[in-house]
């Protein structure tokens, strides 16, 4: 895990400058190492490449980047891992290989030299990265099926910026931004971030995940990117699910594949245990294979009995015999509010909720611990129908089918087994209201409620619904913010459930076996028998990594959100927010009135920490 800088330039003064401050300014991102390149295409073109290391696998210097090929023609920066590298490294020469060695990054240079952009179909892993041929002048540009790791870019004129993180383009562009309001409204809404390639920043948009671009150098004028894709998802190739299609042993093999292959290190491995069934699933499958000799485990509890996760926590502890490391944030809830300054710079970003700010908690711990390395359960809820809402769109399924004795019975069989029905909260369910809806019946201004425009309702179709959750209003806002989080304190992240194999395995699981007998998740849940204790594996409810968000909200935090609403707001003054609204919204919250719940102020206080942050690289 590392950071990437790229330039190209018409202007060859400073480019040494601006690349090493883009290096700088992403210092957090792999303090173990700095590199930088820069070349002539012609007169009229230059470019800059730069490098932070994070040293994970080969901590020698030979894995240092930018990384040359074995005769110089070729140059790489990669930020990531990919975890299949030994496997790659068979189907190599000894030749191919830089004289780096034997380590993932030298494996995907010799890989992309060889093979050129088919080798990223053979990459099982996450990645953002640029390979530079100095002979053709072409610069190949890609990231990760899934968009794990993040890749952003910007044109400024005749110049084109590529970066991990948005901070070092405005750093090397010395660019000043304007907000995106389409960015803006649904998050202030409905708490959608990354949603699309466009970003909080005007003009800064997303490489798109499962991509590469091709840049012929040569040929100047306009570089930005179109891509095309190298992976797609079994539903845009219009793969319908079938019943029986997949058994629940299959999935049990990709899973405990994917954890095996995501082991790979040569820092200290932990992993992040919530005490819900994904991440107690990679505990087990680690216990059941390799044992868990060395591994840390890393958690998140509270006082609050409605998000605490502790009794579940010591269960899959005692189960595995492990003893794990624990963040209390109910401690001190306002330690965590005064770090969402941070929070928002290392993010670009708002915060989504106070839970990123636990978040950035426990990766401190991790890195006190000498942690470089965390698992992560992250991407199961949106494969396997983990969240409630997924009840809900499964049941109009059925109903949009005249399945209507299967829709009864699914309902019989829920209000037995699980707490989904129970679970349902209006304040929830309105963020699922039709495009616009919501905003008017909001505090944002209402020249700007057209721009809550994005539908997250069902759309006719479940397999639909699902994919849309992970490729666009969900799971792209978790990697972002897991990613910061992480990152800010030098902590690589890795997703067993992000594993291409058993991503396109569970695509083709039907949803009647996702949600069979009055489980969500029923065919994992059979899947990871013996993995979890049995109280694991058939838990009624879901928490996650959970704070008591709303309590806050209403009670401890109160007075400083408040104190904000009353000043002088940067978003009022962008015309985003009426001010007098929202006042009167948040007293009708801390009365117990109206529908909107504590994480939409939240937002709120989070978007303006953030325009308040960025003051100096914004405009208007």
């Amino acid at each position: 895990m590392c950071g990437v800088s790229v330039i190209l330039s018409p202007f060859a003064d400073n480019l040494q400058g601006a690349i090493s401050s883009m290096v700088s300014v992403m210092n957090h991102r792999g303090p173990d190492g700095k590199g930088t390149f820069i070349d002539k295409i012609n007169d009229s073109l230059f470019l800059a490449l730069g490098h932070n290391r994070l040293s994970i696998i080969d901590l020698t210097d030979h894995a240092s980047q930018p990384m040359k090929s074995r005769d110089g023609r070729y140059v790489l920066v990669y930020n990531g891992e990919v975890y299949n590298y030994r496997e790659i490294a068979q189907q190599l020469d000894r030749s191919d290989l830089p004289e780096a060695g034997y380590g993932d990054t030298a494996v995907v240079l010799a890989a992309l030299v060889k093979w050129g952009r088919q080798a990223l179909s053979m990459f099982n892993g996450m990645w953002a990265l640029v390979l530079y041929d100095a002979q053709e002048k072409t610069l190949l540009v890609s990231r990760d099926r899934l968009g794990v790791k993040p890749l952003y870019y910007y044109q400024d004129g005749s110049a084109l910026y590529f970066a991990s993180e948005i901070k070092a383009i405005l750093v090397g562009s010395r660019a000043r931004l304007s907000v995106n309001p389409d960015v803006a409204v649904p998050y202030l809404t409905r708490g959608l971030l990354n949603f699309s390639e466009n970003t909080f920043f005007t003009g800064v948009k997303q490489f798109p995940p499962a991509s590469y671009q091709l840049f012929d150098l040569r040929r100047g004028g306009h570089f930005l990117p179109h891509t095309e894709r190298f992976w797609l998802h079994p539903f845009e190739k219009g793969e319908e699910p079938e019943a029986g299609r997949v058994c629940s042993e299959e999935v049990r093999t990709a899973l405990i594949d994917a954890v095996m292959l995501r082991l790979r290190s040569d820092v200290p491995v932990g992993v992040l245990l919530s005490g819900g069934i994904d991440s107690s699933s990679i505990v087990g499958a680690i216990a059941h294979t390799t044992g868990l000799d060395n591994l840390t485990v890393l958690s998140v509890t509270s006082d609050d009995p409605s998000a605490n996760e502790e009794p579940f926590i010591d269960l899959m502890a005692r189960y595995v015999q492990l003893k794990p490391q624990k963040v209390n944030v109910s401690n001190d809830p306002f330690a965590l509010l005064n770090r969402l300054i941070e929070a928002c710079w290392f993010n670009d970003e708002p915060a989504l909720s106070v839970s990123d700010l636990g978040h950035l908690r426990l990766m401190e711990l991790a890195r006190a611990r000498g942690i470089k390395v965390l698992l992560s359960g992250q991407g199961a809820d949106e494969q396997l129908g983990g969240y409630n809402k997924f009840f809900y769109f499964w049941m109009l399924q059925l109903l949009k089918d005249k399945h209507y004795w299967g829709a009864i019975k699914t309902l019989v069989q829920f209000a037995r087994h699980s707490n989904t029905l129970y679970e349902f909260r209006i304040s929830e369910a309105v963020r699922y209201l039709g495009k616009t809806r919501l905003a008017s019946g909001t505090f944002i201004q209402p020249e700007h409620q057209h721009r809550d425009s994005i539908d997250i309702g069902f759309q006719g179709s479940y397999s639909k619904r699902e994919w849309i959750d992970l490729v666009k209003t969900s799971l792209p806002a978790l990697l972002h913010y897991e990613d910061r989080m992480s990152m800010s304190q030098s902590v690589e992240v890795r997703i067993p459930f992000l594993d291409f194999r058993l991503v396109e395995c569970l695509a083709r699981v039907h949803p009647s076996e996702k949600f069979d007998g009055g489980w969500t998740k029923s065919i994992f849940r059979k899947a990871i028998a013996g993995l979890v204790p049995e109280e694991i594996q058939y838990r009624r409810d879901k928490k996650g990594f959970n704070v008591p968000e709303d309590r806050w909200m209403k009670k401890e935090f109160a007075p400083r959100v408040l104190e904000m609403f009353a000043s002088g707001m940067l978003s009022e003054k962008l015309g985003l927010i009426n001010a007098g609204k929202l006042r009167a919204s948040y007293r009708d919250f801390l009365a117990g009135r109206g529908y909107l719940n504590g994480r939409h102020f939240f937002r709120v206080y989070a978007f303006e920490t953030f325009l308040r942050r960025f003051s100096q690289e914004m405009c208007g």
